[in-house]
């Protein structure tokens, strides 16, 4: 009699719901597509639900389905609605939520933020298990999001990420989160996606930069937060006390037609046109092609009041640029006077210190760059972290 010998069954995969408070360009949105590249090789099926459409959407299809509330897909229903008939919107959005996850049947809910809204809500509401990243801290969310709110989220998580040691420690003092449920798990780059796009063009002739300016660079939303006026104050000291020396400022982000719109940003410009830095301090519009950015920087500058663990950190070391940024939170676990400048008093007197650190050396900057990178690949590079994330995810 012939032996019959069993075909082991594969695994089926586990089923991720991934919940995006937006497919913008911001970090939190960022990071977690930058391990999307090495966790979607390993086998889980990954579905995505986006609480806001943004310019990196269609990005995520190629890793699963991605769902969006049907009426945010109307414009004219959706200004309608949420003008006469708000209420009855947002309760219909946080059905649509629990109706997917109950459809989908997902073996555990990722949650990419700690923002309340009606899929985070209806994540809560579900019953399911589920895992909440932390990108945010201080006052960003002390005075934005509901105490109670941030209380149930973290205490009914299965696990909470956090993306440094700064964040756990907020969260445990300020909510009261178990330190047994928190996972470090750094924020993480891509070295790969920021490979040279153009590397035949010439980013100073494409921007009329003359070349031998020195560059310095930042990026982020034009917001408050981000510091951008700090970092305009630093660059009028610079072009006082080195005036012969040609620098120009860049900052990366926004769009020009939304930034028209925004007070902030208008306040900025009279700011700069006040100062008489016109001609040293520039605004460049977002572009997914940050490589071509970074690239040419002979400085980094991260002016922001409070960050958790800015991906932009990241980026800018592994293009071997020095770093100049506020010690805030997570960025001293990644910045030290190895990779950068640190600015103890988080003053604008204090950036402008760190950039002539900078400016005065060009061995000082390239070894810092160089150390920098050195660390990124080491330590917060998606193939080095996705094993972390690969035994979060199948040990869930």
């Amino acid at each position: 009699m012939a032996e019959f010998t069993a075909t082991p069954m594969k695994a089926k995969p586990r089923k991720v719901l991934v919940i995006l408070a937006h497919t913008g360009s911001g970090g939190d949105t960022q990071s977690i597509f930058n391990l999307l590249s090495v966790l979607s090789l390993e086998g889980f099926d990954f579905h995505f639900l986006s609480y806001q459409r943004g310019v990196t959407h269609t990005n995520f299809q190629r890793f699963g389905k991605i769902y969006t509330f049907p009426l945010d897909e109307k414009p004219l229903v959706r200004r309608i609605m949420r003008r006469f008939f708000l209420s009855t919107f947002e309760w219909l959005k946080n059905r649509y939520g629990r109706y997917l996850i109950k459809k989908l049947n997902p073996d555990f809910v990722y949650l990419n933020t700690v923002n309340e809204n009606e899929f985070s809500s209806a994540a809560v509401q579900s019953g399911r298990r589920f895992v909440v990243h932390i990108h945010e801290m201080g006052f960003v969310v002390t005075q934005r999001m509901r105490p109670a709110w941030i209380e149930t989220l973290v205490n009914k998580a299965e696990l909470v990420i956090s993306p440094a040691q700064a964040v756990s420690e907020f969260y445990q003092d300020v909510y009261g989160l178990q330190k047994d449920k928190i996972r470090l798990i750094y924020e993480t780059v891509d070295a790969v996606r920021l490979e040279d796009h153009n590397p035949g063009t010439s980013f100073r002739a494409a921007h009329n930069i003359p070349e031998n300016a020195i560059l310095v660079g930042a990026a982020g939303s034009v917001i408050y937060r981000k510091g951008v006026d700090l970092l305009v104050n630093a660059c009028a000291e610079i072009q006082q006390l080195r005036p012969e020396q040609p620098c120009l400022f860049l900052w990366l982000g926004g769009y020009p037609d939304e930034l028209q719109r925004q007070p902030f940003f208008r306040s900025i410009q009279k700011s700069i046109a006040r100062k008489n830095l016109s001609e040293h301090f520039r605004f460049l519009p977002y572009t997914p092609q940050v490589s071509d950015f970074y690239g040419h920087l002979d400085i980094f500058v991260l002016p922001s009041r409070m960050e958790a663990f800015p991906l932009v950190v990241l980026e800018a070391l592994l293009k071997e640029i020095p770093v100049v940024a506020m010690d805030v939170a997570g960025v001293r676990e990644v910045i030290d006077q190895q990779t950068g400048y640190l600015v103890k008093d988080q003053s604008s007197e204090g950036l402008a210190e760190g950039i002539r650190y900078f400016l005065e050396s060009q061995d000082r900057r390239k070894t810092a760059g160089k150390q920098g990178r050195a660390r990124v690949l080491e330590q917060f590079e998606a193939r080095v972290q996705a094993p972390k994330w690969l035994h979060l995810l199948q040990n869930l």
